[in-house]
């Protein structure tokens, strides 16, 4: 293999792998991206709910009977996928509103009740499942419940306009690849070619027939190549000179 086409092979090499690095780079931006997304529905969800709530409370309903809220749950839980419940409970821990109609009535988990403590987002998980909850107030400022989303966090089947995405996607990175790797084979073509024409101009004149009493009027290297022949040339002359004296001493003895 020669010098150019090693550098040529260790720039394309270098070009995948940087082509590697932002395709890995571009993957975990998206992953980013989808968690951004999901923490922003979360909180609209709950912020959402909670406004809700709070303004039936400011109306002078009791929690019992706001049926509108169990309807604002069930077309929130239809209009975001992954959402598994939503449930809506009493500070005394009973579930009033669920999305599940089985769980109305039921006391709800242990852990969810640490939602009446925090004035903020409260997380909790369970297999296969993470969980998001806040409580909402009362016009006195005290917890007058509490609203639990149920997600899932295993990931469905991609759909087959997914795969037909991923597909595109992966023929534009390919393209992009191709594009970049014959962008970057042709500038190194150029570039060697570039580089080394001092180098071919001072072989072309190392090896040309002929007279070499003109300089030629090309690069600085060529020109000490043909100064360098010249004095080969000169040299050559000397030794034949000299092995001509020899030789007419040889005779003459």
């Amino acid at each position: 293999m020669t010098r150019a086409a090693r550098i040529q092979f260790l720039a394309l090499a270098g070009l995948g792998l940087l082509l590697a690095l932002l395709w890995a780079l571009s993957q975990l931006a998206g992953e980013r991206h989808a968690r951004e997304m999901e923490q922003q529905r979360d909180a609209y969800l709950l912020r959402h709910l909670r406004t809700a709530a709070e303004n039936y409370l400011a109306t002078g309903l009791h929690l019992e009977q706001m049926q509108a809220l169990q309807d604002m749950i069930e077309r929130e839980r239809a209009a975001f996928a992954g959402i598994v419940a939503i449930d809506v409970f009493s500070p005394g821990g009973a579930v009033l509103y669920s999305t599940d109609l089985g769980s109305r009535g039921s006391a709800v988990p242990e852990p969810w009740r640490a939602v009446l403590a925090v004035d903020g987002l409260w997380e909790g998980a369970a297999p296969g499942q993470r969980q998001v909850g806040q409580r909402f107030d009362s016009d006195l400022g005290q917890a007058a419940g509490g609203i639990v989303i149920t997600l899932s966090t295993i990931q469905p089947p991609p759909s087959l306009g997914q795969w037909q995405e991923r597909g595109r996607r992966l023929l534009r990175w390919l393209a992009a690849a191709a594009l970049a790797a014959l962008a970057a084979a042709a500038a190194l073509h150029i570039g060697l070619r570039r580089l080394e024409r001092p180098w071919d101009e001072a072989a072309r004149v190392l090896q040309a027939e002929g007279d070499v009493s003109k300089p030629p009027a090309t690069a600085p290297l060529a020109r000490q190549a043909w100064r360098l022949r010249l004095a080969w040339r000169n040299e050559h002359r000397r030794c034949q000179h000299s092995l001509r004296q020899l030789e007419a001493l040889d005779h003459e003895a």
